[in-house]
């Protein structure tokens, strides 16, 4: 499996749930912000925990520093959202304030660092990271395995 190919995977399936939270109401909104939390919870930890790790290089080491400053402020934004009701007034501000900056971390993933990744990694190293998130993935959509988002929130969600 490609590593960059799951996670640019990821990355649309978040702007799909952006998109659907920005236009619904009531309950439906907080099951869909909720699954899209869910994502974005699951997408950081196998980025910090694994992808991360493995491409911070000389070349990437500033690009990675960066991304988890972005992981940091949208983590943060995440968990006072979980504490909202989707109707109350401070949650709109705070979905554009995450939706932008999510949309500015996938842009700069893409456009910079993805591409030094795939120049500085052979092809096994790609393909063995690629496992490596798939097994992370496994390991960590087991039931209460991401902390601040539960699974019962995801259930259904496939």
């Amino acid at each position: 499996m490609d590593p960059i190919e799951l996670l640019t995977q990821q990355h649309e399936e978040a702007e799909r749930l952006f998109q659907q939270v920005a236009v619904v109401s009531g309950d439906e909104r907080t099951v869909l912000f909720r699954r899209l939390a869910w994502l974005l919870t699951l997408h950081t930890q196998l980025e910090e925990r694994f992808f991360y790790p493995e491409v911070k290089l000389a070349e990437t080491r500033d690009l990675v520093q960066h991304s988890y400053d972005d992981h940091a402020e949208a983590k943060a934004l995440i968990s006072q959202m979980l504490h909202l009701d989707v109707s109350d007034m401070q949650f709109e501000p705070a979905l554009i304030r995450l939706r932008t900056s999510v949309e500015a971390h996938v842009a700069e993933e893409r456009s910079m660092l993805f591409p030094q990744v795939r120049r500085l990694l052979s092809a096994e190293h790609l393909e063995r990271l690629g496992d490596e998130l798939l097994r992370g993935m496994d390991e960590l959509t087991q039931p209460g395995a991401l902390p601040s988002v539960s699974h019962e929130s995801q259930l259904g969600a496939h």
